[in-house]
């Protein structure tokens, strides 16, 4: 687990999106969806370190699968992970 995990602060949509960003490699912004994605995590409070953990966790399990180093997380969205941030979320409340 990284220890790069943002810690929460106001702006929890450019938090998310530049920590998404940042491990994808690829990329200046994100697509509508993503974004009404993430808004949909902050309205439901859900803390942005539980979000971060689960982008992270779903970016590690997506590159172990790929055996070709150009089969990249470049087109991978934040929709693909969301399964990834509702684990962590159930993980967090145990």
């Amino acid at each position: 687990m990284s220890d790069s995990l943002p810690s929460e602060t106001p702006n929890y949509l450019a938090t998310v999106e530049r920590f998404f960003l940042s491990l994808k490699d690829s990329g200046l912004t994100l697509s509508a969806t993503d974004y009404d994605l993430i808004q949909q995590w902050e309205n439901r409070g859900i803390p942005i370190r539980i979000v971060c953990r689960g982008i992270e966790n779903g970016i590690a399990e997506f590159a172990q699968q790929r055996t070709s180093p150009s089969s990249r997380t470049s087109r991978m969205g934040l929709s693909y992970l969301k399964v990834f941030v509702e684990a962590e979320l159930e993980r967090s409340r145990q």
